[in-house]
């Protein structure tokens, strides 16, 4: 058995607040590192560097201004403006994927600019009937593995919770995939699983945690690997969600040594991405 991009499986099961909050836990450090690795970069491959200030600053007071009012996105499709709420749901695709980070920074900076017209037209989906249909999935699995201890009219409080574990992924995960399981979900398990998670496999599990993951987190991987009766943890010293967003030939070397011929890494090994974001 192979798993890549592990939860935190008591997290998970204990209700949809602990899933939700286990789930927004890595997204601010994630971000934070692409912000970093922009600086690294510099303003000719990262469109946010070089503008007297570090790129956080300049996000930071992008991120002020669409929390005072809309910032204009005249030619996003369609026509509009950016609000603070599609200013934060764009953070959701384009961190899961490292290749998307260039073009993710250039649509920050445009915005910081005054246009957000192509950060308003990238958010679009992410708040559109095809996300929520993924969400409404996603809900009528984990709703049933850890109902919601609280009813939705506290959403005031869970939203402000799950917001000061991540101000980006926070509100995603409350209304996405809490307030669902907390709006009397039609469905319930009698017999969902809630452990023991040591079961001991007669051959390794092998368990990939990518270091900078903003959907679930390298944490998660870890305690898996303690929580198992018998598993071995690889780490892809990468960004994204799931080791494929940021290729390593290290990780797929040693994936294809596993499934082929049941050889695991040694513990503790740490395998590089390939190439570095905005390289």
């Amino acid at each position: 058995m192979y798993l890549d991009g592990l939860v935190d499986p008591v997290a998970y099961t204990t209700d949809a607040e602990t899933r939700s909050a286990s789930g927004a836990s890595g997204t601010d450090e994630v971000f934070a590192q692409f912000l970093a690795t922009c600086d690294t970069a510099g303003p000719d491959r990262c469109a946010l560097a070089g503008h007297g200030e570090t790129a956080a600053e300049r996000v930071d007071g992008l991120f002020e201004r669409a929390r005072q009012g809309p910032i204009p996105a005249p030619n996003a499709s369609p026509a509009g403006d950016l609000t603070y709420s599609d200013l934060v749901v764009s953070s959701y695709a384009a961190l899961r994927r490292p290749e998307l980070w260039p073009d993710y920074a250039e649509q920050l900076n445009a915005a910081a600019e005054g246009d957000a017209s192509a950060l308003a037209t990238a958010a679009a989906p992410s708040r559109g009937p095809g996300m929520w249909a993924e969400a409404t999935k996603s809900s009528a699995i984990s709703c049933l593995d850890g109902p919601a201890s609280k009813p939705v009219s506290d959403w005031p409080t869970v939203i402000d919770d799950l917001t000061d574990v991540s101000s980006l992924s926070g509100p995603i995960q409350g209304w996405w995939l809490w307030a669902p399981c907390a709006s009397d979900w039609p469905a319930s398990s009698a017999d969902r699983y809630t452990g023991p998670w040591d079961a001991e496999t007669e051959v390794p599990i092998l368990l990939v945690g990518t270091r900078y993951d903003p959907a679930t987190s390298y944490q998660n991987a870890v305690r898996s690997e303690k929580l198992l009766g018998n598993a071995i943890l690889l780490t892809h010293e990468g960004y994204g969600h799931l080791s494929f967003q940021d290729p390593s030939q290290c990780i797929e070397e040693a994936k294809t040594r596993y499934l082929v011929d049941l050889e695991t890494p040694a513990p503790g090994t740490v395998c590089q991405s390939d190439k570095k974001p905005f390289m």
